[in-house]
């Protein structure tokens, strides 16, 4: 997932380095639906680009409990609850 520019500075200045371990530690496919970094999605058949989610929505949060390596549709399937709150705030 893309970093919002407003909360890039929320982000350890390391963060690369630890996307990367995170993305080794699960032999580069989803923690939650098994799909492969760069193949094609198992259900949608879309290209994969693993990301990795911070569980508790917290970018300050890198401990490794907290940290999922998760494809797209995982990713925006869990963030979708927190992500429609951002919006409501956004446009008051």
């Amino acid at each position: 997932m893309q970093i919002r520019p407003e909360n890039k500075h929320r982000y350890p200045l390391n963060w690369k380095k630890i996307v990367k371990r995170i993305k080794e530690r699960t032999g580069n496919k989803c923690e939650w639906c098994g799909a492969e970094n760069y193949a094609p999605h198992p259900i949608t058949g879309a290209n994969v680009i693993l990301t990795v989610a911070h569980l508790d929505h917290t970018p300050e949060n890198c401990n490794d409990e907290n940290l999922k390596a998760l494809c797209q549709r995982c990713h925006n399937s869990y963030d979708a609850k927190e992500r429609a709150r951002g919006v409501r705030i956004r446009r008051m």
